[in-house]
């Protein structure tokens, strides 16, 4: 199988995880001892974990607290608003870590709100949150951008080059023997002469083939893709190719997003495309539950509903910040 370097996003996660179980009375010295072993392991997680602990010593935000205890308490909605308490809450009986968590990644969502900065914001090209975009190339070939995507774009004596800075796009590239049409990404680059295809960044990244054929280079390795195909890639390589199903990868082009026996934390990601504010799972047990289903990518509150309580869970927003998916 084809894997991706882990990524900032996956650090920052598994500093969070840390955080919300050394934040447990119940905690172990094996815990602790554990946690100093990851910490060590490599700079970045050290400094994920440095970060973590400033941002909760100065932050300060009412939310922080707000959504602690509401993390604790129990709403019965399905999905429930964080709301601002006018005087502190009574005492509750239900888990302090989950609560910690709930607070935790609140915590997160607003420092990430304050630092991140828009994906491709110098970009040639680029589309919004929720947004597509259409881009007519001088060459006369069609780029379809998806929600938060970005590109550049070279073209000169001899040279077509799209640079995929973020997200997704579809390509429908008009032919020219004497200049073929590259796409670079990060993970490796797409040559063609005249086709049409999907291609999607992530931890690795992926192309499906719409029309004749397309040359993937990644990791040293070059790989034909035909008609019908996709295949991901990335620093590891090419994987092999499989049957493209065009029709869901290309859903998001008609306003859709298709999911077919899918991972939640998968769906999750898929999701955060779409969505203004952090989407986040806190707790364990619910990545792994499998979710098939159709949604319009302008309603991703109402997908993140009707998932929970299919799925038996709860969810909780900020609004217009961080949405926390946690157990039933």
């Amino acid at each position: 199988m084809l894997m991706g370097k882990r990524d900032e996003q996956t650090i920052d996660d598994e500093a969070l995880e840390w955080f919300v179980l050394l934040g447990d009375e119940d905690a172990s010295d094996d815990d602790r001892r554990r946690f100093e072993a990851w910490r060590a392991a490599d700079p970045r997680h050290d400094r994920a974990w440095r970060e973590l602990e400033r941002l909760w010593g100065g932050l300060g935000h009412r939310a922080v607290a707000d959504a602690a205890r509401a993390g604790a308490h129990r709403p019965g909605p399905a999905v429930a608003p964080i709301r601002r308490a006018d005087r502190a809450p009574p005492r509750l009986g239900a888990s302090r870590r989950q609560g910690l968590s709930v607070a935790a990644a609140v915590m997160l969502a607003i420092a990430v709100g304050w630092q991140m900065t828009p994906a491709g914001l110098l970009a040639d090209y680029r589309s919004g949150i929720g947004e597509r975009q259409t881009v007519r190339l001088e060459d006369n070939s069609q780029v379809e951008l998806s929600s938060a995507s970005a590109m550049d774009v070279s073209f000169g004596p001899g040279r077509r080059y799209v640079t995929l800075l973020a997200g997704e796009a579809f390509f429908t590239v008009a032919p020219d023997p004497q200049r073929p049409f590259v796409v670079r990404t990060g993970q490796g680059d797409i040559t063609v002469l005249g086709t049409a295809f999907n291609v999607r960044l992530g931890d690795s990244a992926s192309v499906a083939v719409a029309q004749h054929t397309v040359e993937v280079s990644a990791a040293g390795e070059a790989v034909r893709v035909g008609e019908g195909e996709m295949v991901r890639f990335g620093p590891a390589g090419v994987s092999a190719a499989e049957t493209a199903d065009l029709d869901a990868i290309s859903a998001w082009r008609h306003d859709r997003i298709v999911f077919s026996d899918l991972p939640l934390d998968q769906v999750v990601a898929e999701l955060q495309r779409y969505h203004r504010g952090r989407i986040q799972l806190v707790g364990g047990g619910m990545a792994d539950k499998r979710v098939t289903a159709v949604f319009d990518t302008g309603r991703i509150d109402a997908a993140i509903g009707t998932i929970a309580e299919s799925l038996g869970l709860r969810v909780m927003q900020v609004p217009g910040l961080l949405t926390l998916i946690m157990p039933g």
